[in-house]
């Protein structure tokens, strides 16, 4: 019960930092240039050395075989996932199925859990960000470019957040650790993730319509999969699976029921999708998760014996 507070009064915060994203935007202090510049920053910087810090503690045999977990357990709920957007989004386009698949596992999963595991809960949570952003490289792509965009194993396996996790563990299997005042710098870099991606979101906000953003059937259906119908079937799977250790579990539940990707509008205009759909699913996913994250992680605990 503690922990879903503490997760909706993380999103109650960051969903004021949308609001000021929002003013900004309006009264065009933040463009839309700005707003990409903002998610390269976060994209091949700040998350990546979010990673790396994550990795910044001492090897432990048995934390490494959690890692093992961690890293079979997002592989899973992202495969699950990619059959269950085709099959029950069948009058949809390929940015619902994109955003169905998906989750903000980075700049929303990555700042609730620091706030309730810190930097350990983060070394699990780095694994299902790289899954998430190998296949978003491949499998995402090749979806929104409906094929033609070429894909390469350099895309798929240099990236952002891939070369934060090989510099990480690096790190960690020769248990070294970085001086006091980079560390320190570093630690201050990852605390503008949480900031930085809301008020992104905000802008996406300002430049759309609020009615548009409400008046979509399919964007509700959409938003459904993407918070309710995925997460329950993902919960089914995490509990199936032999996993005991709670800090994995809790990742895994968490990252489990995030709304849609904030990439999913960045993709969305890169390869040929309606841009502004896909924001417009990036902020209703956000905003209904104020509601669906608390209560899905409620049910988790129920199920999982988390905490």
């Amino acid at each position: 019960m503690v922990i879903s507070g503490i997760i909706f009064e993380k999103l109650m915060s960051m969903f004021l930092i949308i609001l000021f994203g929002y003013f900004l935007a309006k009264t065009d202090v933040l463009d839309n240039n700005g707003s990409q510049q903002l998610v390269k920053m976060l994209n091949k910087y700040i998350i990546p050395i979010t990673i790396i810090m994550a990795f910044q503690q001492e090897f432990n045999q048995q934390q490494f075989i959690n890692l093992g977990w961690a890293l079979f357990g997002a592989v899973l709920l992202h495969l699950i996932r990619i059959p269950l957007a085709h099959l029950m989004v069948w009058r949809g386009n390929k940015i619902d199925r994109h955003s169905i698949i998906f989750s903000n596992s980075g700049f929303l999963g990555i700042p609730i859990t620091l706030a309730i595991l810190g930097y350990e809960g983060v070394f699990y949570l780095s694994l299902f960000i790289v899954v998430s952003s190998i296949l978003r490289w491949t499998y995402g792509v090749h979806t929104l470019s409906e094929g033609r965009e070429r894909i390469t194993l350099k895309s798929a396996f240099i990236n952002p957040a891939s070369i934060g996790l090989y510099i990480g563990l690096a790190l960690y299997l020769l248990n070294i650790q970085l001086p006091t005042i980079l560390s320190s710098s570093m630690d201050s870099i990852v605390g503008l993730n949480s900031p930085l991606g809301m008020i992104i979101l905000g802008g996406y906000l300002a430049r759309g319509s609020l009615r548009a953003i409400f008046n979509s059937k399919q964007a509700y259906w959409t938003t459904f999969m993407r918070l309710i119908f995925t997460p329950l079937v993902g919960l089914l799977v995490i509990w199936l699976l032999p996993i005991e250790a709670p800090y994995v579990l809790l990742v895994l539940a968490i990252t489990n029921c995030t709304p849609t990707a904030v990439n999913t509008a960045l993709f969305s205009q890169l390869y040929g999708g309606d841009y502004e759909y896909g924001a417009r699913l990036v902020i209703l996913t956000t905003m209904m998760s104020l509601i669906t994250m608390p209560v899905i992680l409620l049910l988790s605990n129920a199920v999982l014996h988390i905490y």
